[in-house]
């Protein structure tokens, strides 16, 4: 059986990275003849910076398969988990992967996230802490310290036993993502959380798996800034689904 899969990409501000990895997807859609499998929703989020345009110029003049191609934009600005809930509401597809608009993981790297699915697995998450014999990541350490500060925060919430609960590549079955979707309360940046929180509590299996992960110059990450609001996130979450608020 054919299995179709939709890529989210949610991009904010992300003008001058996002033709990069939509070039890089387009190459990866001609390489493995999956034209009529694999459909791709850039998500712009309220973009200041003329994000919008640069997708749509690039569709327009650059894409070899168009069809496979499509834009949601929006305003005001809303949150990177809005716009992945965005994506899970537009598709129809037996597996969604949501990506980060750098492209700091490679298309190239479904394959794996698919095996596990194909496994039985609901989700598979992309993890930039895992280790194999040929994954590779070039992590800045500003992002390895902020990691294992959202590493700890995440104790507080019960979910510790997930080495990577932030990097931005991550598949869903239909079922789990139509359901969490609908169920989603958390639209910033902390939504990952919230996912695998929700997961977890529906008994839904979580498989993470070791990817090729590179550092892309222009990173929004503040270890300071980004940690506390973490923490206040997850404090918010945990309450909320608490006391059924």
């Amino acid at each position: 059986m054919t299995i179709t899969i939709t890529i989210i990409i949610p991009a904010y501000n992300e003008s001058q990275r996002i033709s990069r990895t939509l070039f890089e997807i387009d190459a990866y859609i001609t390489k493995t003849s999956s034209q009529n499998q694999i459909k791709v929703i850039t998500v712009d989020d309220g973009s200041i910076d003329n994000t919008e345009n640069v997708v749509k110029n690039w569709i327009k003049d650059r894409c070899i398969n168009k069809q496979c191609f499509e834009t949601i934009s929006y305003l005001p600005n809303h949150g990177k988990g809005y716009a992945v809930r965005e994506g899970f509401l537009k598709a129809e597809s037996d597996v969604v992967l949501y990506t980060d608009a750098d492209g700091a993981c490679s298309i190239n790297e479904l394959e794996k996230l698919m095996l596990w699915l194909d496994r039985g697995f609901d989700i598979t998450c992309g993890s930039r802490i895992l280790k194999d014999d040929i994954s590779e990541v070039k992590m800045s350490f500003k992002r390895r310290l902020s990691g294992l500060v959202f590493h700890s925060i995440l104790k507080v919430f019960g979910l510790a036993s997930l080495k990577d609960t932030q990097c931005g590549f991550k598949a869903f079955k239909k079922e789990v993502y139509k359901k969490l979707a609908n169920m989603q309360k958390c639209f910033n940046y902390s939504f990952d959380i919230e996912y695998l929180f929700l997961a977890m509590k529906m008994g839904y299996k979580i498989k993470e798996v070791p990817v090729n992960w590179y550092h892309v110059e222009g990173s929004k990450v503040s270890l300071v800034r980004d940690s506390i609001k973490m923490l206040i996130e997850v404090l918010k979450i945990r309450f909320v689904y608490k006391y059924n608020v």
